[in-house]
């Protein structure tokens, strides 16, 4: 139950990565057999991974080791192309993760850019004002960087609300929204096609893939960083996505992200995640965005009841407060649940529930800056330190009801 922190891998996706490295593990573009096959895998991975996003037609998406990686290749991007100057602001999101949170507070100490925050609450649930936001935003803003979900609160922020306000703000269209969607991934579908946002990033290795980091960027945004991308000196500012994977991808990772299409193709029939055959049940064609809703529908089904249950038996104990919304409605709350209690340390809650056999973990789980801001704001709500932390339990779809109870009886004796 730490899946927040990397998601388990079907069979076929640790198949295909096995395969590709057995029968196709050669360099793209030579024109012999090996190498035409991973030429086609490493193209194959990216359009699986638009599909996913929903990004044909509207942008491309880039490849990487992570999302951390992703990020900051594109605040150097930005810094590269002189797109940001004295005087100009860039915004940071306070419930962010670091990944992109940290890149944009080095453009700003580097280029002499203003940094401004969008606080979160010093109160639970500790949410995100879009008024405040709106209050922040000026002709001068340059960047938004967001956290679509908070990996400690689990809210959803109503992405697409916030883009017409941005929009409609005096920042308009001049400013770029890169947003943070890791912890969105792995239980509800990307739309950045429906969204409008500039730059939206994830990391496969949460949505039951390889370790990898996956960054869309809109046409326009592309367009703007032509003469920014990383790679070798010869490749046309253009050549999008090349020009921005610095010595190339991971052959072997894409294989695994091909066959990843083919577990959420059997998980939008309906099936059970566990014991299914993907090679009988979900090998033939390609995926399609009607069968990642699908899926998507499938998950949201499974993990409603774990969170609530979950969540109503933490509501009873008095000593314990969650660090997020309390609530666990579809679509604005995902199953990630953080917690403190009154009178012991997160590590020790956490250490007791790994000795009863449940992976979770406890800390601050790269998401620094709000535990800090609320350490320092409110002391008293925070005993043992931000750096403590909170206990986080993290759930998908393919935990279990069985799973949740097991793990609600381990707690009685904890907490």
């Amino acid at each position: 139950m730490e899946n927040a922190g990397g998601s388990q891998a079907p069979r076929c996706v640790v198949d295909a990565v096995r395969d590709h490295m057995l029968h196709s593990y050669a360099q793209l573009g030579a024109g012999y057999a090996a190498s035409n096959r991973a030429t086609k895998t490493v193209d194959e991975a990216h359009d699986v991974i638009k599909t996913f996003m929903n990004a044909h037609g509207v942008g491309e998406v880039v490849l990487g080791h992570s999302s951390s990686q992703l990020f900051a290749m594109l605040a150097d991007c930005y810094r590269r192309c002189k797109l940001v100057r004295p005087g100009d602001e860039i915004i940071i999101h306070e419930a962010a993760h670091e990944a992109n949170a940290g890149p944009w507070v080095r453009l700003a100490e580097e280029t002499g850019a203003t940094l401004q925050v969008w606080r979160i609450s010093r109160t639970a649930p500790y949410s995100s004002s879009p008024a405040e936001l709106h209050a922040l935003l000026t002709p001068r803003t340059k960047i938004l960087a967001l956290v679509h979900v908070s990996n400690l609160l689990g809210e959803v922020l109503d992405l697409p609300e916030l883009m017409r306000l941005v929009r409609s703000s005096p920042a308009g269209k001049s400013v770029k929204v890169v947003a943070d969607g890791v912890a969105y991934a792995p239980h509800l579908a990307i739309d950045v096609a429906e969204w409008g946002v500039d730059w939206y990033g994830f990391s496969p290795y949460k949505t039951w893939g390889p370790h990898m980091g996956a960054l869309y960027g809109s046409h326009a945004a592309f367009t703007q960083l032509e003469n920014g991308g990383p790679n070798h000196f010869w490749i046309p500012g253009n050549e999008v996505p090349y020009k921005f994977e610095l010595g190339g991808v991971s052959h072997e990772g894409c294989a695994g992200l091909v066959a990843l299409s083919q577990y959420l193709r059997v998980m939008a029939s309906g099936a059970d995640s566990k014991g299914t055959d993907m090679a009988a049940n979900g090998k033939a064609g390609t995926l399609t965005r009607s069968t990642v809703d699908g899926a998507y529908a499938h998950f949201a089904a499974m993990e409603a009841p774990l969170q609530e249950r979950l969540l109503s038996y933490l509501l009873t104990k008095p000593c314990v407060s969650i660090f997020g919304g309390c609530h666990s409605r579809t679509g604005e709350r995902v199953p990630t649940i953080s917690f403190t209690h009154a009178t012991k340390p997160p590590s020790q809650i956490a250490a007791a529930i790994q000795a009863a056999g449940f992976a979770v973990r406890h800390g601050h789980n790269y998401a620094v800056r709000p535990l800090q801001a609320l350490a320092a704001d409110r002391p008293d709500d925070w005993p043992f330190g931000w750096e403590e932390g909170v206990v986080r339990i993290s759930m998908l779809h393919y935990n279990t009801p069985a799973e949740v109870e097991n793990l609600v009886a381990a707690l009685e004796g904890i907490l």
